[in-house]
């Protein structure tokens, strides 16, 4: 019996876009393009494991990007049936698993931004761009950061309609740009600062589903 071919997008030829392939949400049934999915698949000591970044060999099953399905989709053994598992497995741990991986993500991005020169680190170097009017893109606040200087910041960014993310530690974000304690860094417009600003959506979504 042949396997059936995944779904494919196909897009205006004069348009010149690429061809988006789909999968199918285990739980809902919905198909989608890949990236609004996540992809689960088994490790080579046979435990289910997040997949976010679509990289990972061997046979795959997706879900949507929301916690309802997952749990759905383990509830109702979807996902252990498409990968052939037996045993039991944690809906909730699977979605933290999910959150780390984005948080990594949005490091990583993080690093690519210094190393490309689209940030700029520190309060005070931040808000001299705000008020300047330079072209920021967002803002991320360490989650230890001061409330005090947290509104500080927040209130010069509503002035230039610049949204603002809280993520992660003064000294990790600090140690990532090769610095001291970094509370706040600004990303300057660009391909990157949509990317981190995606998965910094993606996270804070998901963390609000998560705890209810």
């Amino acid at each position: 019996m042949k396997k059936a071919r995944p779904t494919i997008r196909r897009s205006d030829s004069k348009s010149g876009a690429r061809h988006t392939p789909q999968r199918t949400c285990a739980a809902c049934r919905k198909s989608l393009d890949q990236g609004f999915l996540v992809r689960y698949v088994l490790s080579p000591q046979g435990n289910i494991v997040v997949d976010y970044r679509k990289k990972l060999p061997g046979r795959g099953v997706y879900t949507c990007l929301d916690f309802a399905c997952l749990e759905m989709a383990v509830k109702k053994g979807q996902l252990a049936r498409a990968l052939r598992l037996g045993g039991t497995f944690s809906a909730d741990a699977l979605w933290r698993e999910l959150c780390g991986q984005i948080r990594s993500r949005a490091f990583s991005l993080l690093g690519m931004a210094r190393k490309a020169g689209q940030i700029v680190s520190g309060t005070q170097q931040v808000l001299c761009e705000l008020q300047a009017g330079r072209d920021i893109a967002l803002l991320v606040l360490a989650e230890d950061l001061s409330l005090a200087m947290a509104a500080k910041v927040q209130n010069a960014a509503n002035r230039n309609a610049v949204p603002c993310f809280v993520f992660s530690a003064k000294d990790q974000i600090g140690h990532l740009l090769g610095k001291s304690e970094r509370g706040v860094v600004a990303f300057r417009s660009g391909p990157l600062a949509g990317a981190i600003r995606e998965e910094l959506e993606r996270l804070k979504k998901f963390a609000g589903e998560f705890n209810g």
